[in-house]
């Protein structure tokens, strides 16, 4: 292991090898700086390094057969390359011109903010993705509040200076981790990063319900309801968790077996949860007529509020340790989950300790759960 450079490796047996670099950097890093900087340099990585102008590096990767992809949190930004072992060595390079060697070209600084720019309008075009930024960006505190594309406005802010400034501050050993699945672990270790320590910051999580209604002349309403949750540090975390599985993410879930397949209310409905360090959103999503949204809501309230009983906790349980059992049959899934594990807990969470987790969550605990959800935020697209 490199000096304060946190490396997960795992020996695998294929041909393949999987490789992904979490920085913790993400939207909520970014005092200082335009909103959206952390994903703007996500982009500006693919754009030319010191060895590589921005075709030649597209051409590298075209070159390895490899699969190369990036993606930007709240709190984190994740670089991840999937290539034969054969093509290790060169994939290793990339990743250190990536993260050591970019050079933000001024051309491509203006081009990408064009490319930025209709992202964020394909975004605001389709309302199921648009309606969680708002809620987001209206009930969340300062720096969870910002979407993770930024604003029209703060991409006009984007620069060479603050674009090296915040890469060279936070793209450093002591802020990375590296997730590794193949037969040279070696190799992963000569990777080079910035040596100086990373600009620490620990933004506050607050949550403030809202009420907004936009008419934006859809032929379908989009209304999602929004609740506070909890971090994944929280006691209540794994309990959490396991109610919105139970809840409405699968087709044999109460929310989506009352709503849809009882009074054929809606197509599309789901809860979904999102937990960050110190706080949450617990959200419901619903597309219908605009005439079955105060009905709709009704169900749901009331359904927030039904009891479970130990054979629903038992099946709940049964389906999320299924499912983790199940994503480790595919490697770049281990890799991942061992990733974001150092990420978030600093230290490897095995399945078996996960099962032991999800197993001992009560139904007194679920309780405290729905104990939770009584003040909700509401945005309703139609």
């Amino acid at each position: 292991m490199n000096k304060d450079l946190t490396i997960t490796t795992r020996l695998s047996p294929h041909e393949t090898v999987h490789i992904a670099v979490y920085i913790k950097a993400g939207t909520n890093h970014e005092e200082g700086y335009p909103a959206g900087i952390a994903h703007f340099v996500e982009h500006m990585l693919f754009k030319g390094t010191k060895n590589f102008t921005a075709k030649a590096f597209s051409e590298e990767i075209d070159a390895i057969g490899g699969d190369v992809n990036a993606y930007t949190t709240k709190e984190y930004t994740c670089y991840s390359v999937k290539t034969l072992k054969r093509f290790e060595h060169r994939a290793v390079l990339l990743l250190q011109e990536m993260l050591t060697e970019a050079e933000f070209p001024a051309e491509e600084i203006e081009r990408e903010k064009q490319v930025i720019l209709e992202e964020i309008k394909m975004t605001e075009d389709d309302p199921e993705d648009y309606i969680y930024d708002l809620m987001q960006e209206k009930t969340f505190s300062d720096r969870y509040r910002s979407p993770i594309l930024g604003y029209r406005a703060s991409l006009n802010e984007m620069n060479r200076d603050n674009l090296i400034r915040f890469y060279q501050s936070h793209y450093t050993k002591d802020n990375i981790i590296i997730s590794y699945a193949g037969q040279q672990p070696e190799i992963i270790q000569t990777l080079k990063i910035f040596d100086q320590p990373s600009i620490k910051t620990k933004p506050a999580f607050s949550f403030k319900p809202v009420s907004l209604t936009m008419d934006r002349s859809l032929e379908q309403s989009h209304f999602l309801i929004g609740f506070e949750a909890v971090g994944y540090h929280h006691p209540l975390y794994d309990a959490f968790s396991l109610f919105s599985s139970y809840f409405g993410e699968s087709m044999s879930s109460p929310l989506f077996r009352r709503l849809r397949e009882e009074l054929s209310l809606c197509y599309n409905v789901y809860s979904s949860l999102e937990s960050f360090i110190d706080g949450g959103l617990f959200t419901i999503y619903i597309g219908c007529d605009e005439q079955n949204v105060p009905a709709a809501e009704e169900e749901i309230i009331k359904l927030l509020t039904a009891p479970l009983t130990h054979v629903n906790l038992t099946k709940a349980q049964d389906y999320l340790i299924t499912s983790a059992y199940m994503d480790n049959d595919y490697e770049g899934h281990i890799m991942a989950r061992d990733g974001r594990s150092l990420m978030y807990y600093d230290r490897l969470i095995t399945l078996e300790e996960f099962e032991s987790r999800i197993r001992a969550v009560t139904l007194e605990e679920i309780a405290q759960v729905q104990e939770m959800l009584k003040a909700p935020a509401k945005i309703l697209f139609k």
